[in-house]
């Protein structure tokens, strides 16, 4: 997906996941080219950089607990060296600190893509927010390859890996702590887990996931029951459940487990309430939201949990914009009574579009945890 997004520059070459039995290629242009090698055991680093001859050289972490459950079980995933070798080597890599001049994480990719294009812009390969619709497709892409250089397909392997052409995936990191099939790489690894530790708790709350659920209630059935349809009628009740849109937009929507809330004019809140739900044992509310369009200039999300008598049991505010990702953790007292929640949405301070401003709140739910 990183190379995809850094292909969505016009004209530029892309070679976005060359296969592992096969180093990045020798080009002659003068156009901007961008090329994604994994780490193998048959070529080093040096060895792409000696035939590629970048101009920046990025090295793209993911938590290894999260590679290693994503890499085990696949076909390739012990070619060009075994696992466990790729990961003791890519310690090395790391270790040396040399041989890169950034690291980018694909935490920030989902938490905040924002972030990695200006990190683009700032090492000079110049992209807009709406690199983010990745409107540039592969066969564009590949193409352009072809167009510049005829024989590239005789002489190199490549192709679009696992991309999602639709967007980021968004419930791909997982922070998973190191046990079973994995309980032996912080043995092979230990530098990288020293930095994510350090890389977490810098990013805090951005890079937030929320734990395990003991019990756990999703509110999408009782939102489409309440619904009877994907359009938010402005009020309903079924089964002591109630609900309520409060300057509603055309935009505004429940499909499956997502809601989608679209602010009006500034200063008006788009505010979708859900009354009835349980209480007792439940005493968090949990989801993930996020600004669904790359050129979205700043929409504020308010989320607010209430008890009978109207008393606010928790509330959580927070502003995203091109494509931010936040996840809604929100602590109460378990209530022996039913509980309300409420969603709002509204222009940021400053804004006044409120075009490309929906948020996207997926896989709504009340939960029970340990802590």
């Amino acid at each position: 997906m990183l190379a995809f997004a850094l292909a969505q520059k016009p004209d530029s070459l892309a070679f976005i996941d060359i296969w592992n039995m096969f180093a990045a290629p020798e080009i002659e242009t003068e156009r901007d080219c961008v090329a994604k090698a994994v780490v193998t055991t048959a070529f080093s680093l040096e060895v792409h950089q000696r035939r590629f001859r970048p101009d920046v050289t990025l090295l793209f972490l993911r938590h290894p607990v999260d590679t290693y459950d994503s890499l085990f079980g696949k076909s390739y995933a012990n070619e060009g060296g075994l696992i466990d070798e790729k990961f003791a080597m890519l310690e090395e890599v790391f270790r040396r600190g040399n041989g890169f001049d950034r690291i980018v994480y694909y935490e920030d990719f989902v938490f905040s893509p924002r972030s990695i294009i200006e990190l683009f812009n700032r090492i000079g390969w110049q992209l807009g927010f709406d690199a983010l619709l990745f409107r540039r497709t592969s066969q564009e892409i590949d193409s352009a390859n072809a167009a510049a250089c005829p024989d590239i397909r005789r002489r190199l392997k490549y192709g679009t890996g696992n991309i999602q052409a639709q967007g980021v995936l968004r419930d791909r990191v997982r922070f998973s702590p190191p046990w079973g099939k994995t309980a032996h790489l912080p043995r092979l690894c230990p530098s990288l887990f020293e930095h994510y530790a350090a890389v977490c708790a810098d990013r805090g709350e951005l890079w937030h996931v929320p734990s395990r659920a003991l019990l756990s209630c999703e509110l999408g059935t009782i939102m489409r029951e309440l619904t009877n349809s994907s359009v938010i009628p402005e009020q309903s009740e079924r089964a002591g459940y109630g609900l309520r849109l409060v300057n509603g937009t055309p935009q505004c929507e429940v499909i499956d487990d997502e809601i989608l809330l679209c602010p009006t004019v500034q200063g008006r809140e788009t505010r979708l309430t859900v009354s009835g739900l349980p209480g007792t044992p439940f005493q968090r509310l949990r989801a993930a939201a996020y600004a669904e369009d790359p050129r979205a200039t700043g929409t504020t999300v308010r989320i607010q949990i209430n008890g009978a008598a109207g008393e606010c049991l928790g509330e959580q505010e927070f502003t995203l914009c091109h494509s931010d990702m936040r996840y809604i953790d929100l602590a109460f007292e378990p209530q022996t009574s039913p509980i309300t929640v409420s969603l709002g949405v509204r222009l940021a301070h400053g804004i006044a579009s409120a075009d490309h401003a929906a948020i996207r709140i997926q896989d709504l739910r009340l939960e029970q945890t340990a802590g």
